[in-house]
């Protein structure tokens, strides 16, 4: 595994590259996205047991978010196919922002029951309801295709993200719901500042100031 600069790097079948991604690669990179996520705490909460409704709901969030981003994103390739991604959005364009008008009556309604097309929106909020003061680069969705889990990907390509995060004095925010992922960000630099339950799932808010 190796980093490259350049947009224009090349790989071979037997390598993995963690680079700034084409923006014609953006869509793979939310097919990867979607397929390591849909069994997350949180899509299982949001969207039901269906695996395969999980799976085309995640990747239709992720699939849309990365159709509008502006800012490069950082993900790992192996041959020609995105293996893993570390999405992450500028000030004003994240859940926070989007979610800030329609917070306080999201989290005052009664809880979706399962099924329910808005269970979503009560995760967002609640993410949204902690979103901090500061400008902030919101780290996410943050993904490894299954099968390629496992052997430092994951972190080869947020260790690329940290350092531009870094290399811009920029501050780093995301929100994750199991335990061992605390352990993973928190290596990285990562502080949990905040702990809510949404839709009955632990959500640590975590945050990482530039070094």
């Amino acid at each position: 595994m190796h980093a490259e600069d350049t947009h224009g790097a090349s790989t071979t079948s037997d390598a993995v590259t963690v680079r700034i991604l084409h923006p014609d690669e953006l869509q793979a990179a939310a097919g990867a996205a979607a397929r390591a996520l849909q069994d997350d705490p949180a899509s299982v909460a949001s969207y039901g047991d269906d695996a395969l409704y999980r799976l085309a709901q995640t990747h239709s969030l992720f699939s849309d978010l990365f159709s509008r981003v502006t800012m490069p994103q950082h993900g790992a390739i192996a041959g020609r196919c995105v293996v893993a991604v570390a999405g992450v959005l500028p000030p004003g364009t994240c859940v926070g922002a989007m979610m800030a008008p329609y917070v306080k009556d999201t989290l005052a309604a009664p809880e979706p029951p399962p099924g329910d097309p808005l269970r979503p929106a009560v995760l967002w909020a609640t993410w949204a309801a902690h979103d901090p003061g500061v400008e902030h680069w919101h780290i996410g969705p943050v993904g490894v295709e299954p099968g390629f889990q496992g052997v430092g990907i994951g972190r080869a390509v947020m260790e690329s993200l940290c350092d531009e995060l870094d290399d811009h004095g920029r501050i780093g925010w995301l929100e994750t719901n199991k335990d061992r992922n605390v352990r993973f960000y928190s290596a990285l630099g990562f502080e949990v500042v905040a702990r809510a339950d949404a839709l009955g799932v632990p959500n640590w808010f975590m945050r990482r100031d530039p070094r």
